[in-house]
């Protein structure tokens, strides 16, 4: 089975220590890699990645994947502050 290719975005208004948003944020962003296949180490590794940069900033925040060619590509953005990250996709 070939691996999977798509475009996901989410734009996600919140406020810093906002436990809504950064729930909806957690759930999101593992559902997604595990639709996947990235489950585990790495999955929790980009995760807290993305989690850093979440807090660290303020106001809405941009997420961002894209599989293409066996790889995922991450993109986060939030008050300025920008995460690119990547890592391969299990072959099913």
């Amino acid at each position: 089975m070939p691996a999977p290719e798509f475009n996901f975005a989410m734009t996600l208004n919140g406020a810093p220590g906002d436990d809504v948003g950064s729930r909806v944020l957690v759930e999101v962003f593992t559902s997604v890699l595990a639709s996947v296949g990235v489950t585990g180490e790495e999955a929790d590794r980009l995760l807290d990645r993305v989690m850093t940069e979440y807090r660290g900033g303020a106001g809405a925040c941009t997420l961002r994947f894209t599989a293409h060619a066996g790889e995922i590509h991450i993109a986060f953005s939030r008050s300025g502050r920008d995460l690119r990250a990547s890592c391969p996709v299990p072959v099913r």
